[in-house]
């Protein structure tokens, strides 16, 4: 894993090498999702990929819980019916 050394300017921006866009697969990016992950670490996201992780992780929080999708389902499709009739 390569390190990069970033700075910050005035405004506390950081200038992100095109290398490490490269190497992180990000040669386009317009955007980016930023997140703590603890004291002194950032981490930096494609959008699609903090919405891919997010996902995964739900769907394995019901695994481990043993949700059933189509319970969850279920429950969706009773709560919009209880909607319709208010």
């Amino acid at each position: 894993m390569t390190s990069y050394r970033l700075v910050l300017d005035a405004k506390r921006r950081p200038t992100l090498p095109a290398q490490l866009l490269r190497d992180a697969e990000l040669p386009e990016a317009k955007e980016l999702v930023a997140r703590v992950v603890g004291p002194g670490r950032i981490v930096l996201e494609d959008p699609k990929a903090a919405l891919g992780r997010l996902q995964a992780a739900v769907a394995e929080g019901k695994r481990t819980k043993g949700v059933d999708a189509s319970m969850e389902s279920a429950l969706l499709e009773s709560r919009a019916e209880d909607a319709e009739r208010e």
